[in-house]
């Protein structure tokens, strides 16, 4: 007996790019949830900051997962001598950089001052090494043979 078979071309692709949708956001919760364990944690701000979100444009599902915060940047790809231009960090305006004195610090290194006002003075900081949450967030969920990472121009 002959079967007789109709497919909707329109109907097969919308399944396909919902399919598709579903599996981003189900691997975006995947990496959001790795990157927030990863990530450096002072006051919980950069953690809960960390999203996903999927976009579908044709037949393609895009997933992005970041922070809105200007900081995950520095944090995820280091800064001065760890970061991308590897110089120390020097005052641009002024005589020595000014931090405020964190409540149990240790003894000065050389070149560095403490004022009675609770800050600490220092003419140049080597600056924070790279924590790239993000990436090994990705490399835990995908694997990480099938992970490229490409800086994201806004």
């Amino acid at each position: 007996m002959p079967a007789h078979v109709e497919m909707y071309r329109e109907r097969m692709e919308q399944g396909l790019a919902n399919d598709a949708v579903a599996r981003m956001d189900d691997i975006g919760r995947q990496v959001v949830n790795f990157a927030r364990i990863g990530c450096n944690v002072d006051t919980g701000q950069l953690r809960s900051s960390i999203t996903h979100h999927v976009t579908l444009a044709g037949t393609s599902a895009k997933l992005r997962v970041g922070s809105p915060l200007e900081r995950a940047r520095y944090i995820h790809e280091g800064t001065g001598i760890y970061g991308p231009k590897g110089k120390p960090i020097v005052p641009v305006t002024a005589r020595a950089l000014k931090f405020p004195t964190p409540k149990s610090i240790g003894p000065l290194r050389r070149g560095g001052s403490r004022s009675p006002g609770g800050f600490v003075f220092a003419k140049s900081v080597k600056g924070i090494q790279p924590n790239p949450f993000l990436t090994d967030a990705l490399k835990k969920v995908l694997g990480s043979t099938n992970v490229t990472v490409r800086p994201v121009t806004n």
